[in-house]
């Protein structure tokens, strides 16, 4: 039989991409970006057309910049008007 404990299991899992960190934003994965503060896939995000820079062959969204222009493009549905009552 093998010995399990023998082997390295830090090597056995991906760790997490890192933030970046500039002078008035932070660059995040667009992965998670997507997942943690939007709620949608990768593929929806990269089809909102969010400022992106690949660093490492990853793609990275600027996240204040992002968050400001998914918040400009909400617009707010107005309500069905009631249909009059019979008197």
């Amino acid at each position: 039989m093998s010995d399990i404990s023998s082997v390295d299991t830090t090597t056995l899992y991906r760790r997490p991409p890192p933030r970046i960190a500039l002078a008035d934003d932070v660059l995040v994965p667009r992965r998670e970006f997507a997942r943690n503060e939007l709620g949608v896939s990768d593929k929806t995000a990269s089809r909102m057309n969010l400022p992106t820079t690949y660093v490492g062959n990853r793609a990275y969204v600027a996240r204040d910049a992002s968050l400001k222009i998914v918040a400009d493009s909400v617009r707010r549905r107005r309500n069905n008007p009631t249909t009059p009552r019979r008197k």
